[in-house]
């Protein structure tokens, strides 16, 4: 069996634990100052539940014999669907200066989008296609361009077709079905 797994952290986790810090700080600071106290206790909760909706290990494992993906958070299986639905693509967005930046994500369907090249931007997107086309060869997912309508797209996996009487056929035996 061929099977990839990816076990990573939700990123909100090490964004709760500072901000548990700042407030923890703010208290010892500024504990004469009574107006402040409904701010840190706002923060506080804030804080409180990005650590508690975040904690506990992802995991996304990837089986290409099944054909299914299965995503699970603290071991508990959180969704699972066939491979059509997830997928990797390069994503624009524009700086200051109205420039694209890029960078490659694996996303699908409920499935938290995960940054495959960090959290930065590149200005190279001939690199970024290259690489995102290999990692989906590798893992045998689609590829999505930063455009909706692009000839750089790359689909493996297309979703059956389903008929009248509730039966799902491929694209292919639709396509010869229609000739």
């Amino acid at each position: 069996t061929i099977v990839f797994v990816m076990s990573y952290v939700h990123a909100d986790l090490w964004k709760g634990l500072i901000l548990f810090l700042i407030v923890i700080v703010g208290f010892i600071l500024y504990r004469d100052h009574q107006q402040f106290s409904g701010f840190f206790i706002l923060l506080l909760i804030l804080a409180l539940w990005m650590i508690f909706s975040s904690i506990g290990k992802r995991y996304l494992v990837l089986d290409m014999n099944m054909g299914m993906y299965k995503f699970y958070i603290s071991g508990h299986l959180h969704f699972q669907g066939p491979l059509y639905n997830i997928y990797i693509r390069l994503k624009a967005q524009k700086n200051g200066y109205g420039e694209l930046l890029y960078k490659l994500i694996l996303n699908g369907e409920n499935i938290e989008h995960q940054d495959l090249t960090g959290i930065r931007f590149s200005e190279a997107p001939e690199v970024l296609t290259r690489l995102g086309k290999r990692m989906a060869s590798k893992l045998n997912l689609n590829y999505f361009d930063h455009l909706d309508k692009s000839d750089k797209h790359i689909i493996r996996h297309k979703p059956p077709i389903w008929l009248q009487d509730d039966t799902a056929i491929s694209q292919c035996e639709f396509r010869s079905m229609c000739n």
